[in-house]
């Protein structure tokens, strides 16, 4: 009989109300100015990069706010804007959420049911954009707020129908739930007012004497997923909110990366203004300065997210491992303890000495944990600079540590975990540095004798701090950061890394396999650059994609290669890729290069080889490896592209 597996360790990659990053601090300090009078209305922008904890924010305010002790008079909804991505009008949506939401509180239900009526009435017919909420439909956004995006089939085929039981009654969860289910089709059918078209005005005023009569001291609407949605979807949500900004009482705040918000209003709005304008810098400046000025109108306080510095990173990684291998019973007093020791001092860890002292006496770290603690100590300020400090990122990665683990054992594949460990934090903070170090052990039988020469550099100028610069083409590699990876330990010379990268072989063909999602930024950037026969997205495409981090570049770059392989007839992601490397685009002119060798040559392009050609006269570091592809390519001389080649490797070597 088989004996059983311990389990895997994989972290939930979404929001949690169990704060691990310490970010109750911007969480109480974003609760105290939605909840002052004095300051209502106000529309607050939680501001972050993807990953970056945005969503566990809301979850903490809307858990606080929930409380009914401590706030008794205010109303907190909450509404996520990718669930209602598909919608026809999400200015619709969002509005019609609101009202149900507001209508179906416990506490404050039966006391707005005939105004929330009233105003149903008034969205279904007044005009918000393209499409009203006849066409959505009040079923249809009550059933993405109770039963999910799953549930909008049927309720769109039961427009006018019976939403629930009854008016009133129990919680849909108990007594003890916060909401009551109602028939608000019914409730609509039964009203007789007829609202005429000037409903935004009176859409206002009227949801201000609700408030007003049902003495609700503060609403606070949190919309979180905002960057998900493509710029329609986005701009019509912001649009919605506008209709409440001069509403006292009220509060909103937005989760969103400001890079996607930028890039909607931008898209919406500010080009139209400039389509027929000829691009310098004063007009990219203008642009710019309009789509900042829409911003600010919109949202008065913007709250920017910092990243996690190193000993953030290391306490999050050891708070995270305490969750998986301690014991359920004694992480609360592990948590207690870690809050505790950071109100004391916000820049200290907390390590594994601290977490043994919070156990109670005679308890023992088991091993597993013992050595994730050691493990987060040494690798925290290299994943900080690489992963840039991004909460799910280092979750990510953890996760995929885990299941790669798992695939050695099931492969009967001997693995030292401490090499597993220091070759995945290269992995997800320099991936083009991981490929390399790939292709040097494929060459070497596992062994890469140019990773001796590193390690052994990396220790002898530990103190300065940097290596020589040398003029090996191994620069990249003695950067400060690479230079810490170098020092961690263990030491990877003398290992045969053959079995590690087996394991790794979904990173080291394509970024898409594998555990790491695409970020909204780079989808975004993705889509323009492929979009056919329309210049003007590719434009703004390529203005995205040099805007991007590092690691998101490495990530669009590696998925327009795939595209071009995976499309060899369509012209899109090569022509991307060359005009990027054109740009001078960190590893744009590498990449074409690599998707050329890529593509057999009686599929690629014709146009490709001189594409290769011009890179190598901009980019003196890649001409060698151009002549040497495009020498490659003109031995298929029965192809178009092998034609082409010959052709640009003549024209090449005479400017040379």
């Amino acid at each position: 009989m088989q004996s059983a597996r311990p389990p895997i360790h994989v972290w939930q990659d979404n929001e949690t109300e169990n704060d691990l990053l310490g970010f109750d601090v911007h969480a109480d300090l974003i609760r105290a100015v939605i909840t002052d009078q004095s300051v209502l209305p106000v529309t607050v922008g939680v501001f972050g990069d993807w990953g970056g904890g945005k969503s566990s924010i809301m979850k903490m305010l809307q858990n606080a706010l929930s409380n009914d002790q401590e706030y008794p008079d205010v109303v907190c909804l909450y509404f996520n804007g990718w669930t209602f991505e598909g919608y026809e009008d999400a200015k619709s949506a969002l509005l019609t959420s609101i009202l149900i939401q507001l209508g179906e509180h416990k506490k404050f239900g039966p006391k707005a049911r005939d105004w929330i009526v009233k105003l149903l009435k008034r969205v279904k017919w007044m005009e918000l954009g393209k499409v009203a909420v006849k066409t959505v439909g009040v079923p249809l956004a009550v059933a993405a707020m109770t039963g999910g995006i799953g549930a909008v089939p049927a309720a769109a085929a039961v427009v006018g129908s019976t939403i629930a039981s009854s008016v009133g009654g129990k919680g849909k969860n108990g007594d003890d739930d916060d909401t009551v289910e109602v028939n608000w089709s019914e409730l609509i059918e039964a009203n007789p007012e007829k609202p005429d078209v000037m409903s935004v005005r009176k859409f206002r005023e009227e949801f201000e004497k609700m408030l007003a009569k049902t003495g609700i001291r503060a609403l606070i609407v949190l919309i979180d997923d905002l960057d998900r949605c493509l710029p329609e979807r986005l701009i019509e949500t912001l649009e919605a909110i506008k209709l409440f900004v001069a509403v006292p009482k009220t509060a909103f705040v937005i989760g969103a990366d400001p890079r996607i918000v930028r890039h909607a209003i931008s898209t919406r709005y500010v080009r139209r203004q400039f389509e027929h304008t000829v691009e310098t810098a004063d007009v990219r400046q203008e642009e710019a300065g309009l789509v900042q000025d829409y911003l600010e109108k919109l949202i008065q306080v913007p709250y920017q997210l910092p990243r996690l510095s190193p000993s953030e990173i290391e306490t999050y990684v050891n708070l995270l491992a305490c969750e998986k291998l301690l014991d359920a019973k004694l992480v609360p007093g592990v948590l207690s303890a870690w809050r505790s020791t950071r109100a004391q001092n916000i820049y200290a860890p907390f390590t594994a000495d601290a977490i043994q002292k919070a156990l109670p006496s005679g308890s023992q770290l088991a091993p597993a944990l013992k050595e994730q603690l050691d493990w987060s100590k040494a690798v925290a300020p290299v994943i900080t600079d690489g992963l840039k400090g991004n909460p799910r990122q280092v979750k990510r990665m953890l996760n995929a540590m885990s299941l790669r683990k798992e695939l050695a054992a099931i492969a009967k594949i001997s693995i030292k975990e401490e090499i597993l460990a220091k070759l995945m934090v290269l992995e997800y903070s320099n991936l083009p540095l991981f490929q390399e170090l790939n292709q040097w052990q494929t060459a070497e039988k596992g062994v890469p004798s140019k990773l001796k020469t590193l390690e052994s550099e990396a220790m002898k100028h530990e103190e300065a701090g940097d290596g020589p610069p040398g003029e090996d083409g191994l620069a990249k590699w003695r950067t400060p950061s690479m230079l810490s990876w170098l020092r961690m330990q263990p030491p990877l010379s003398g290992s045969d890394l053959r079995d590690y990268f087996w394991l790794a072989r979904d990173r080291t063909g394509s970024t898409l396999a594998g555990v790491a999602m695409v970020p909204p930024s780079v989808q975004i950037a993705l889509r323009k650059l492929l979009t056919d026969n329309n210049a003007g997205e590719v434009a703004i495409g390529m203005k995205l994609a040099p805007a991007l981090p590092a690691p998101e570049l490495v990530v669009l770059l590696d998925l327009l290669k795939q595209d071009a392989e995976r499309h060899p007839d369509r012209l899109a992601a090569v022509s991307a890729l060359h005009k990027l490397a054109v740009q001078k685009v960190p590893g744009a002119g590498a990449k074409l290069i690599e998707t050329a060798k890529a593509i057999p040559a009686d599929s690629l392009k014709p146009s490709v080889p001189q594409n290769i050609a011009e890179v190598g006269q901009i980019e003196p570091t890649l001409r060698d490896a151009t002549v040497a592809v495009l020498k490659e390519l003109a031995t298929h001389s029965a192809t178009k592209a092998g034609k082409a080649a010959s052709k640009a490797l003549e024209s090449l070597q005479k400017k040379h």
